[in-house]
């Protein structure tokens, strides 16, 4: 075999292996292809039915959240409007403490003619020991002349803020006109009316 032959064939060789080669190489190339177009189309195929459970579980998140932060945010204006109310209270019982005494003796008087016309009687007046210069015997016979009904006072005194607890001559019915009770006894009606003017 001479040398040309020889190189003729290795040549035919090198053509034939280099041609599988390519073939090989472009199967193996569709072949990628078509395992990333069908990893792709799996993958679209998966986040098509995963993404609505995700969407909807992101939504009740979001929900929850929301209604969580709404909670809260009420709770804080509830407690931001109670610790105003509250600062409402303690400023009109300070304020009721430092009435002037001439505004505080008609404030006395003003209480003593409303419980004795609550008790409809003749009554006694209980007041705190300071009070007792306050209720003399002219603002006493004041209240009974616009109530027509007996009132006298006692020494008996009660350790309270200030105002009076008026008790019938029989001792059977009693008022209590203090300063703590009346503000407890209106405090719903009070926080409704203090809620609305500070909360508009």
């Amino acid at each position: 075999m001479s040398m040309e032959q020889v190189e003729k064939i290795v040549k035919k060789i090198n053509e034939d292996a280099e041609a599988e080669a390519s073939k090989i190489l472009n199967e193996a190339r569709t072949q990628a292809e078509k395992i990333k177009r069908d990893a792709n189309a799996e993958a679209d195929e998966i986040y098509s039915e995963i993404l609505p459970k995700y969407k909807r579980e992101a939504e009740q998140e979001k929900q929850r959240i929301v209604a969580n932060a709404k909670l809260r945010a009420r709770k804080a204006v509830l407690y931001a409007k109670e610790d105003v109310i509250k600062f409402a209270f303690n400023t009109a019982e300070t304020k009721l403490q430092k009435l002037p005494k001439k505004d505080y003796t008609k404030v006395l008087e003003k209480l003593i003619i409303e419980g004795v016309e609550a008790l409809d009687a003749d009554t006694v007046v209980i007041a705190r020991k300071e009070d007792s210069k306050a209720i003399n015997s002219a603002l006493l016979k004041r209240v009974s002349e616009k109530t027509g009904f007996k009132v006298t006072k006692v020494r008996e005194y009660i350790n309270v803020m200030g105002g009076v607890v008026l008790r019938s001559s029989d001792g059977k019915i009693e008022v209590n006109n203090t300063f703590e009770t009346r503000l407890e006894r209106f405090r719903d009606e009070l926080r409704k009316e203090v809620a609305g003017l500070l909360f508009i």
